[in-house]
């Protein structure tokens, strides 16, 4: 009864994980990069977890263990989700279980090997052993053209933490770094306010990069003036008045204005009961773990958005955002002793530290959100029921779901044509080597925000960033993405033309259809 919700709590541990190591990149690319790799081989690790905890015994019939039954009980909704998210992780050690099953068998067919299980007549039928054919025949139930989509949105989610944010952000703010050293504090304090605010404007920039760089160039260029510990003080009350104003530019440049959208009201799920309990904590006055660990750990672009389309009350969440001074110190210490490393090695050691606090302080928020938001749904239960639903979302919510149901029928894996099989299997199955050629060979340079382009990276060339290894996997990713959009472009059309021929088929016999102003009739 308990393995259910600690395998959820798990998955929702790694994918925080994700973003945590994205957001400390600047600190370290050794340490990055096998943090990356531990989350990466954490999914695997949760599989077997349920494997050990129940024994592969409990999935002869699926359909009838505990397991599953509880499993499908407590997270029914994100069945289809997480089974995408077991594709993109796990499916080289899938793909092995079941041939080492077919060799299995095949050994055990075999009579002149003895020390093999006699099989039954029944089962000197089946090409795998009897457990995988048993989980052969219960995937084979899956919804497997949705799955294969979240799958490569796992995928797509992965690559944008482990390159695009974790490697080409610190890449920028290096540029940056080295761009405006020597310049007096003044001019400094005004070119990096206005890059760091652009960046938090950017949805998938975490903060914790900023304020590394802060750490870093601040403190650089306000040493003669201030001191070293003048300038940390300086550059953690510039980073505190540099979040909050994000967070005000976050709610106003894009949440309001998106939040007049039904469209996007409804992407965001304001009618679900999660981001409903959201609007009830964060709408509450004052200070409580739950709002702050929610403004704190959350995802800066997400979270400040989301805030604006449910339209907050600003000066609330700036008070509950406040908290994040827990954050960015740790962080802006790590920066200023990676500046001053290389005077003593005990700097170096003391970065290290800080930014595992960082890292730490930021999960820990997440972690701590998702445990008082569960509780919460619970203490709320009656003011939730009162709290009136979004009409307008409602609606297109109704009419959103009868579009999906019938495009999901018609491109539903037995009917799709082979074609759009090829390309969404060849899509999923090249994003899954790009995500494990990215972890597991050298494809990036060692790259930190104190590095140079001109000293630390081949050629002096910023895209050397990459090594060939990293340009073939960057290409594979592209080249699955393009093969999904191919596929999502001829799905969309699938279900158009089968829409088409259904209200032709749907029509009375005998009515007749005017197709030119010179031509007869047509009598349907």
């Amino acid at each position: 009864h308990v393995a259910p919700k600690m395998i959820g709590q798990g998955i929702a541990l790694l994918i925080f994980g994700m973003w945590c190591a994205a957001s400390i990149s600047g600190a370290g690319s050794v340490m990055t990069e096998a943090v990356f790799i531990f989350l990466l081989f954490g999914f695997v690790a949760v599989v077997g977890f349920a494997v050990y905890s129940y024994g592969l015994e409990q999935f002869k019939e699926p359909s009838k263990q505990p397991f599953v039954l509880k499993m499908k009980e407590k997270y029914g909704g994100m069945a289809d989700p997480l089974r995408g998210l077991l594709i993109v992780t796990s499916s080289p050690f899938i793909a092995g279980f079941f041939l080492l099953a077919a060799i299995k068998q095949r050994f055990r067919k075999t009579e002149w090997v003895p020390i093999t299980k006699k099989l039954s007549v029944s089962e000197q039928l089946l090409t795998l052993t009897k457990i995988g054919a048993s989980l052969w025949t219960s995937m084979e139930m899956w919804a497997w053209t949705t799955i294969l989509v979240y799958a490569e949105y796992w995928g797509l989610f992965f690559i944008t933490c482990s390159v695009i944010i974790s490697k080409f952000t610190v890449l920028i703010l290096s540029v940056l770094i080295e761009g405006i050293e020597g310049l007096p504090i003044g001019t400094v304090s005004a070119i990096f306010f206005i890059v760091g605010f652009t960046m938090f404007m950017l949805p998938p920039v975490p903060g914790v990069p900023v304020y590394l760089s802060s750490g870093i160039i601040l403190v650089a260029a306000g040493e003669d003036t201030l001191g070293i510990l003048g300038s940390i003080v300086y550059a953690f009350v510039f980073c505190m008045v540099l979040k909050l104003m994000a967070v005000v530019g976050q709610m106003y440049c894009f949440g309001v204005p998106l939040g007049k959208y039904t469209s996007i009201r409804r992407a965001v799920g304001v009618n679900s009961s999660l981001v409903r309990v959201m609007k009830l904590v964060l709408s509450e006055p004052g200070l409580s773990m739950t709002k702050v660990t929610i403004l704190v750990g959350g995802p800066d672009w997400p979270t400040s958005v989301m805030c604006g389309i449910l339209h907050l009350n600003p000066v609330s969440i700036l008070l509950g955002t406040l908290p994040v001074a827990f954050l960015i110190l740790p962080t802006v210490l790590a920066g200023s002793f990676f500046y001053l490393a290389d005077r003593s090695p005990v700097y170096a050691v003391l970065a290290t530290v800080a930014a595992a606090v960082a890292a730490l302080v930021q999960s820990g928020a997440m972690l701590v959100a998702a445990f008082y938001l569960d509780k919460a749904t619970v203490a709320h239960a009656s003011e939730l029921e009162a709290m009136p639903y979004d009409e307008p979302v409602l609606a297109a919510e109704n009419a959103q779901k009868e579009r999906q149901r019938h495009f999901t029928t018609v491109t539903s894996w037995h009917v799709l044509p082979k074609l759009e099989r090829g390309l969404l299997l060849s899509a999923v199955g090249l994003m899954v080597v790009s995500c494990y050629m990215v972890q597991l060979f050298n494809c990036f340079e060692p790259y930190e925000l104190t590095s140079r382009v001109d000293e630390d990276l081949p050629g002096g060339h910023w895209y050397n960033l990459m090594t060939t290894e990293g340009f073939v996997a960057c290409g594979i990713f592209v080249f699955s993405y393009a093969l999904f959009w191919l596929y999502n472009k001829r799905a969309k059309k699938l279900a158009v033309s089968k829409t088409a021929v259904e209200t032709l088929d749907s029509r009375p016999q005998g009515k007749t259809i005017q197709v030119h102003s010179q031509e007869e009739p047509l009598a349907l």
